[in-house]
């Protein structure tokens, strides 16, 4: 048995029946947010209704992980890991009718510390994160289902049904729904989940090739449709690829359909060998009308369903994680007012539905059938690689590195973003372990005071930072980045601009405040009406 699951115990057998957080589903997204969690002392319930895992199946819908998702899973400590078992691949380069369009090259990301995209099953990732959550003390509490969910008290209270058909009442302060698209959370809740069945069928499947292969993802739009290959760790690929609505007896896709469809839309010779394995499926879109309700909370696919054109599906649910795990966590231990929670909902809701537009949107941009409009296409999407436009509009929007809580959340695809950068964006510094570059790493439970002494820092700088030193609580991270030079030091400039300024960043490395260097009064008040009237645990200050 994993080292992270446990048999089904008796409702009296010692266990914690009233955690701090009822996780319901151990998902990805379910484990990622245990550990989140787990790590920041926060009591940790996980069930799950499967009564284990099948590893018969080989199949695994996503397979990418972006940058942006990258840097938010070193917050619990398993980027890495994915890092060295999955393929790293620069970009992925666009064809229409065979002819190269040009390339998204992730490469140009230069203030991320994972400038590319990472090929990886999502079988794997979850490999990863069970043993993550096993090394911080978690279980899953396999063949323990939900049966019904009341969150109209002053706490939820869940009724869970065990496999030897006991029942169990649960009331923790908090419970989270990552139980997928047919999310029991979000039913009991009474939550609408507004979407319908695309009218587009997708074969995927793991596939070896060989012959004239390129080394980068690829996509090839053809009038007939659209395919995609990604390289694999393994030496396989991933075959993704828009295909006539199938019957259920005409069974999964077979390697000759493969070889056709990669014949005919690539125009290369590609070979298709054995498929590992392959699926077809039509999608069913959607986004719940709310991700919260109550002390209830959804995320992934129980709160979301995008498109699969860009494989982002798995991306937004870690971004869910990312949101709300740090402010429950601050909520939990007693140092962020649990009015922060209300920000989860509005946050996620307008990030989920920005980039499912854009999937969307990506999706139709591929699909086109007449000639008109397919030289169009070209002709805009050549035109843009060749001016730059795809490194500063499509490689931040795929990487999700343009994802923003402020004013711009909800703001179409900008060719320029804001410099000094706004509330809401990302800030390019990260969670421990420091880089190599000599970024310095902000804190990942709490906000960190940012202080930038502009392009050309002023003799009276070091008194200036001091003193604001002194009116913050001690156990307020603060960084000084005044001894950052190099790389490093050019990108804070074009984060931050010229200008002195203090800057307050939210432990997922987004912007909270920032403002000239001559206003700390304003720091002062935010980080005040953040935190309760007696907080009651501190971090140590560095």
């Amino acid at each position: 048995m994993p080292a992270d699951e446990q048999p089904p115990a008796q409702p009296d057998a010692g266990r914690d029946s009233a955690p701090q957080v009822l996780i319901v589903g151990a998902g990805p997204i379910g484990m990622a947010l245990a550990c989140e969690l787990l790590q920041q002392n926060v009591g940790v319930r996980l069930i799950d209704r499967q009564e284990r895992i099948d590893t018969s199946d080989p199949h695994s819908k996503a397979v990418l992980v972006w940058p942006r998702n990258l840097e938010m899973l070193r917050r619990i400590g398993v980027a890495d890991a994915l890092v060295r078992e999955g393929r790293r691949t620069s970009g992925l380069s666009y064809y229409s009718e065979g002819r190269l369009l040009g390339t998204a090259d992730l490469s140009t990301l230069t203030d991320s510390p994972y400038p590319f995209i990472l090929a990886l099953p999502q079988r794997d990732t979850e490999r990863i994160l069970r043993a993550r959550l096993a090394e911080l003390g978690g279980v899953v509490e396999r063949g323990v289902e939900l049966v019904s969910l009341d969150g109209s008290g002053a706490e939820p209270r869940a009724l869970l049904k065990h496999p030897d058909g006991t029942s169990e009442t649960v009331e923790p302060r908090w419970l989270v729904g990552a139980d997928g698209p047919a999310s029991t959370v979000r039913s009991e809740l009474g939550i609408r989940f507004d979407g319908e069945e695309i009218d587009v069928t997708y074969a995927i499947g793991d596939v070896p090739l060989s012959g004239d292969v390129p080394p980068l993802g690829q996509y090839y739009y053809c009038r007939d449709g659209v395919a995609a290959i990604v390289p694999l760790s393994n030496g396989s690929y991933r075959f993704a690829a828009t295909t006539p609505h199938r019957r259920e007896e005409d069974g999964n896709p077979s390697r000759e359909l493969i070889q056709h469809i990669l014949s005919s839309r690539s125009r290369r010779d590609i070979q298709v060998g054995t498929p590992d394995w392959t699926r077809a499926f039509r999608p069913r879109l959607g986004i719940a009308e709310t991700f919260s309700k109550g002390r209830c909370f959804l995320v992934g696919d129980a709160a979301h369903v995008v498109s699969p054109a860009g494989g982002q599906g798995l991306n937004v649910g870690l971004m869910d994680v990312a949101n709300l795990g740090w402010k429950l966590a601050g909520v939990a231990n007693g140092t962020l007012r649990e009015s922060i929670l209300e920000s989860y909902a509005p946050e996620r809701q307008a990030g989920a539905t920005r980039l499912s537009r854009t999937s969307a949107a990506q999706a139709r941009f591929a699909l086109q059938r007449s000639a008109g409009r397919i030289a169009v296409r070209d002709t805009l999407f050549t035109a843009a690689c060749r001016t730059g436009l795809v490194s500063r509009m499509v490689v931040p929007l795929l990487s999700q590195i343009d994802v923003s809580y402020g004013r711009l959340a909800t703001e179409p695809i900008l060719l320029r973003h804001p410099r000094p950068i706004e509330p809401g964006q990302r800030v390019p510094m990260f969670v421990a372990p420091e880089l190599d570059s000599g970024m310095p790493a902000i804190d990942p439970a709490h906000y960190t005071v940012l202080l930038w002494p502009g392009r050309r820092p002023k003799a009276e700088w070091a008194q200036r930072a001091r003193q604001l030193r002194e009116k913050l609580d001690p156990s307020i991270t603060v960084l000084d980045l005044a001894r950052v030079g190099g790389g490093p030091a050019r990108t804070l400039d074009r984060t931050f601009g010229r200008n002195p300024a203090f800057a307050v960043v939210r432990p997922d490395g987004h912007l909270a405040l920032l403002v000239g260097a001559d206003r700390p009064a304003q720091v002062l008040a935010f980080l005040r009406g953040a935190r309760p009237a007696e907080p009651v645990t501190a971090t140590t200050a560095r």
